[in-house]
C-alpha cells in the first residue's frame, strides 16, 4: 500500500470512527442534524476562509452573537452586520439563492457562509474594528 492509499484509509477510518461515536450518543434527529452539518461543511467552499472560533469572535464584537441583530439606523443586519447591499453583491457571486433575503432574517448557517465567502474574497478590512479580535 503507498502512503496516499495508507493516508487516505486512515483519513476514511477517522471520519467513520467519528461518525460511529457520535451516533452512539445521539438520538435519530441529531444523528440527521449532524450528518446535514457535515455536508453542508464539506459543500461551502469558503470553509477554511475563517475558523468557527474566529467565526463566533467576530460574531460576539458585532452582535452580541444574536443572528437577528439591527443596527440602530437599520443599515447593518445580522449576526455580522451586513449592509443589504454587501450581501446582495457577495450572493449573486457565490450563493445566488440568497440574493434579496434580510441579512437578520437568514439562517444562521447561511449568515456563516455569506461571512466565510466575503472573508475570502474581499478580506477583513469589511469588518474593520472587529476583525482584528478574529
Amino acid at each position: 500500500m503507498t502512503i496516499r492509499r495508507t493516508t487516505r484509509a486512515l483519513v476514511v477510518i477517522a471520519a467513520l470512527g467519528s461518525f460511529v461515536l457520535a451516533s452512539a450518543a445521539c438520538t435519530p434527529e441529531e444523528q440527521a442534524a449532524f450528518k446535514a452539518a457535515v455536508a453542508a461543511r464539506q459543500a461551502d467552499k469558503f470553509a477554511n476562509a475563517i475558523s468557527e472560533a474566529g467565526l463566533a469572535r467576530l460574531r460576539a464584537c458585532e452582535s452580541g452573537g444574536r443572528y437577528n441583530a439591527v443596527s440602530s439606523n437599520g443599515a447593518y443586519r445580522g449576526a455580522y452586520q451586513f449592509s443589504r447591499s454587501t450581501w446582495n453583491a457577495t450572493a449573486g457571486r457565490h450563493y445566488p439563492h440568497l440574493r434579496g433575503i434580510d441579512p437578520a432574517a437568514a439562517a444562521p448557517a447561511d449568515q456563516d457562509r455569506m461571512t466565510r465567502a466575503l472573508w475570502a474574497t474581499g478580506g477583513p478590512g469589511h469588518w474593520p474594528v472587529c476583525s482584528r479580535r478574529v
